[in-house]
C-alpha cells in the first residue's frame, strides 16, 4: 500500500502545483500591458532556439521568460527596466539590438575600418594619385 501511496501522491502534487503556476497572457490588466509585454518578448532572443525571439519560440525557457515579462509588466515595470533585468540575467546576447558600447562599436566599426584600409591599400598599390599631384 505504501508503494502505491507515494507515486499517487506525487502525481496529485504535480497536478495541483502545475495548475497553480499557470499564467495566461489574458491575465494582464489591459490591452496596452499585453501589447507592451509582447513587444518586449519580440525584442529578446530565446536562449535555446536559434534565430527565434521569445515571442516566436515554444521552448520551456521561452515560456518561463515570457511569463516573467508579463509579471514584471503587471508589477508596473517599464520596457527599459525589463530589458535591463533580462540583459543582466542572460547577457547582452539575449537582445536582438544590443546597446552601443565599446564591444558593439568595435563589432560594427571593424568591417568599415577594414574596407577603408583595403581601399587605401589598393589605391596605393595601383599608383593612383589625384589629378593636381601628377
Amino acid at each position: 500500500m505504501k508503494l502505491l501511496f507515494l507515486p499517487l501522491s506525487l502525481v496529485i502534487a504535480l497536478v495541483f502545483f502545475s495548475s497553480q503556476g499557470t499564467f495566461a497572457a489574458q491575465d494582464l490588466a489591459g490591452p496596452e500591458k499585453l501589447t507592451l509585454a509582447m513587444d518586449i518578448a519580440r525584442e529578446l532572443r530565446c536562449p535555446m532556439a536559434t534565430n527565434q525571439s521569445l515571442f516566436e519560440s515554444e521552448n520551456a525557457i521561452a515560456s518561463e521568460l515570457k511569463a516573467q515579462i508579463y509579471l514584471m509588466v503587471n508589477e508596473g515595470k517599464n520596457r527599459e527596466q525589463i530589458l535591463d533585468f533580462m540583459t543582466q540575467r542572460y547577457g547582452e546576447q539575449i537582445r536582438y539590438q544590443p546597446k552601443l558600447g565599446i564591444n558593439t562599436a568595435l563589432l560594427w566599426g571593424a568591417p568599415l575600418l577594414l574596407f577603408l584600409g583595403l581601399a587605401l591599400l589598393s589605391l596605393k598599390l595601383t599608383g593612383w594619385r589625384p589629378a593636381r599631384m601628377r
